[in-house]
């Protein structure tokens, strides 16, 4: 008999938008540059038909002001539910967000309102539980076969930080485009190695008033605790937004840069499982068990680059690019077509630029769509999970009231296909099949067929089939003839 089996998998279970409302004091301000705006959702209880959730957007904000550039910021509350049918308060469940869209409601009075589309998809802990198989009796043949599946190993979270910067001629960040290109996490002996590095560009603000622009490379490397972890097994890793660090003093500010990790870790496991069964002599009811589960591939880190343009207002020129700012890149459809794995999606934030002939500073937001054909092997039908970064992204004039972008990204890509069986559970006997000793049977095989399937199709025991048809070999061509005496086979008692 098989043991049970059981084999953890995570699936999306829901996705839903909701809108955060957010103010933001900044005196003076008489209009918004740019927006980078970033949020974090947890679930916090699962009841009946229902997951709750609660969180929080968090944006910086830079602003146009009589005296210059400045920089505010603001925080907002998230809380709503999605109905997810069937779901009961046993099942693990977790929630992964992103902004989507930022609108400017309003500048006045010294407060900006701002208004957030956040996008939240639901995702939960499922079991692919395989029943013990029947135990084997005389005179009953099974048909067995061993079936694969990706058991959730652990859900971990930790946070890459990384080092000080070097000291820079600012006294003040005003924007910066946070940018994250991880490698491919390493796993170990209950532990989790992530590296990479996190890419700062910005302007900033000098002790004497000027705007100077500033890039900054910081590595990063975490060692993250998984219990039952071990060498081999595959984490697919999603990275939260780069949160950036100020630290003052005398000489300048230095810069830290921090993301939160989050990793599924898989394991493979085989089992054998009964699909068949007859009785040359007795009739038999078959009971089955539908199992569905997931087979997970190994994860994929790669980078690409989507590219593009910004069209200005009508009359705006871009003579010098100021900044970018808030970037941030979606994969918003991953899936398998002609055998590889297809990603499409956007990247998106704001330019800040100069515009001389009108003697003023404006900015712009940027959209820039991707589809990329990876290399990455995959059945039709797969399920791909996909995680996408923004790296690092590059502006430069165009014609007149253009400006041209370049974007940077990473991917992390792992192929998922679903595995479902109906494998037998039990064998019963419901009759008693007609006597046909004596008879001379013959079987037309079918391509690639099986000497179980032979046996099947005549009704007899496979040894039977062997001993008569020693000519043959398994498995079978189509057209192979093969023939059975019935005398020699005797009846069970």
């Amino acid at each position: 008999m098989t043991e049970t089996l059981s084999a953890g998998y995570t699936e999306k279970a829901a996705v839903m938008q909701t809108v955060a409302r957010m103010n933001v004091r900044c005196e003076g301000a008489s209009g918004v540059l740019a927006v980078n705006a970033a949020a974090s959702v947890r679930v916090s209880e699962v009841i009946s038909g229902e997951v709750r959730l609660a969180g929080r957007e968090y944006a910086e904000v830079t602003v146009a002001a009589e005296d210059g550039v400045r920089k505010a910021s603001g925080t907002a509350e998230i809380s709503d539910r999605a109905e997810i049918p069937g779901i009961t308060p046993d099942v693990r469940a977790f929630a992964l967000c992103r902004v989507t869209d930022t609108d400017i409601v309003s500048v006045g009075g010294g407060n900006i309102t701002l208004a957030s589309v956040i996008e939240i998809t639901v995702m939960v802990e499922r079991a692919a539980v395989l029943p013990p198989s029947p135990e084997p009796e005389d005179g009953i043949f099974t048909d067995s076969e061993s079936i694969r599946f990706s058991r959730l190993t652990a859900r971990v979270t930790g946070r890459a930080e990384s080092g000080e910067s070097e000291r820079l001629n600012i006294v003040e960040v005003l924007c910066c485009n946070a940018g994250l290109a991880p490698e491919a996490p390493e796993t170990a002996l209950d532990a989790i190695y992530a590296s990479g590095r996190f890419i700062l560009d910005g302007v900033g603000k000098t002790a004497e008033g000027l705007l100077t622009p500033f890039t900054v490379e910081l590595p990063y490397n975490a060692e993250i605790a998984a219990e039952g972890v071990r060498r081999g097994d595959r984490a697919f890793m999603r990275t939260g937004p780069v949160t950036v660090t100020e630290n003052y003093g005398e000489n300048g500010l230095t810069l830290r840069a921090g993301a939160e990790l989050d990793l599924d870790v898989y394991c493979e496991v085989s089992a054998g499982i009964v699909t068949d069964a007859f009785s040359p002599v007795k009739e038999l009811e078959l009971g089955r068990a539908e199992v569905c589960g997931a087979l997970a591939g190994d994860p994929v880190t790669f980078e690409e680059k989507a590219e593009g343009s910004a069209i200005l207002a009508e009359g705006d020129n871009a003579d010098k690019i100021t900044a970018v700012c808030g970037f941030r890149a979606t994969a918003l459809s991953a899936y398998a077509e002609n055998g590889k794995v297809v990603l499409e999606g956007a990247a998106g934030g704001w330019v800040i630029y100069s515009d001389a002939e009108a003697g003023r500073r404006s900015s712009v937001n940027a959209e820039l769509p991707f589809r990329f054909v990876t290399d990455i092997d995959a059945e039709d039908g797969c399920e791909p999970q996909a995680d996408v970064r923004v790296c690092s992204v590059s502006a430069r004039p165009a014609r007149r009231g253009e400006i041209s972008l370049v974007c940077a990204l990473s991917f992390t890509v792992m192929p998922v296909a679903r595995v479902c069986v109906r494998p037998v559970t039990g064998v019963s006997v419901s009759g008693e099949k007609e006597d046909r000793t004596g008879t001379l049977s013959m079987h037309c095989a079918s391509e690639g067929e099986t000497l179980w399937e032979c046996a099947k199709a005549l009704s007899v025991p496979p040894d039977a089939v062997l001993a008569q048809n020693p000519e043959l070999s398994f498995p079978l061509s189509k057209g192979d003839k093969v023939f059975v005496f019935r005398s020699r086979i005797s009846r069970a008692p």
